[in-house]
């Protein structure tokens, strides 16, 4: 998510901002200098990775690397850091409706880093050094990888997909409102936790019904029987969650707090995935 974020950051925002990247995938980051920065918004961080076997990489990356630049910023005099996180701080996705006050108790090590950081962040706020909390859900967008392009790759197929009639509903947000959102953030100096996402969350078979009209193919989706569903979510339980489960977030606090109206439909934001451009 944050690769893809990141890189399209920077693409939206090239005339907007006057911006300098900073890797962290080498030592130089605990030695720059950050007076006459404005704002840090930090996007690096270890992906949710299922085949990761050493959670201890998580925590390296996502709470030591965000511990050292927001100390750093800090000490330099930056006014504004914003940090993008995850909801997978909030842990089970089948607990009802998520708001920015729900309960954090995330299940893996993944969610239990970002939390981490996060709280590290917020003991070290102050009225000179504002943090602001992005938490966002699935992100999606031209470049995407996972789950959501290996569905992509199966609406292009010809043969029947079993997705019909699913009746779930997830909160997505595509890229380029994260963005948006990100660039209120900053223009608002805004502090405080922030949950993003596209107007009206969406079921998994009207999600691939978009993807397939953007790929101009038929729209052939199929009921699938709920033995085949409970043998899906035993063998893969991640995948199971993202077809079959919800995931709902309410997102009219963030919404409000920044006078922010996503300008992008999720139609729009599809398309431009499918066709990545």
């Amino acid at each position: 998510m944050n690769n893809l974020c990141g890189k399209r950051f920077i693409e939206y925002n090239k005339e907007r901002f006057e911006m300098t990247t900073l890797s962290v995938r080498d030592d130089k980051y605990k030695t720059f200098d950050f007076t006459g920065f404005d704002s840090i918004v930090h996007l690096a961080g270890k992906a949710h990775d299922m085949d990761c076997k050493d959670d201890s990489e998580y925590f390296k990356v996502n709470v030591d690397i965000t511990k050292t630049l927001a100390t750093n910023a800090k000490e330099a005099g930056v006014k504004h850091f914003i940090y993008i996180s995850s909801v997978k701080v909030y842990g089970k996705e089948d607990r009802g409706l998520i708001t920015e006050k729900s309960e954090c108790f995330p299940e893996d090590a993944y969610g239990k880093s970002k939390l981490e950081a996060e709280q590290f962040l917020q003991t070290i706020q102050s009225e000179n050094f504002k943090v602001a909390i992005v938490r966002p859900p699935m992100v999606y967008g031209a470049g995407v990888k996972g789950n959501m392009d290996r569905l992509i790759h199966l609406c292009q197929k010809k043969h029947p997909l079993p997705f019909g009639n699913i009746g779930n509903l997830r909160t997505m947000v595509f890229v380029d409102n994260l963005v948006e959102l990100l660039n209120t953030i900053i223009d608002q100096q805004a502090q405080g936790i922030f949950i993003p996402g596209d107007k009206n969350p969406i079921s998994t078979d009207v999600l691939i019904q978009m993807i397939k009209q953007s790929l101009g193919e038929k729209d052939n989706l199929i009921s699938i029987p709920k033995f085949l569903r409970k043998i899906i979510k035993t063998i893969k339980p991640e995948l199971y969650k993202r077809l079959f489960g919800s995931f709902v977030i309410d997102t009219k606090a963030t919404n409000g707090k920044l006078n922010f109206v996503p300008p992008y439909t999720t139609e729009y934001g599809i398309d431009k995935m499918v066709k990545g451009s």
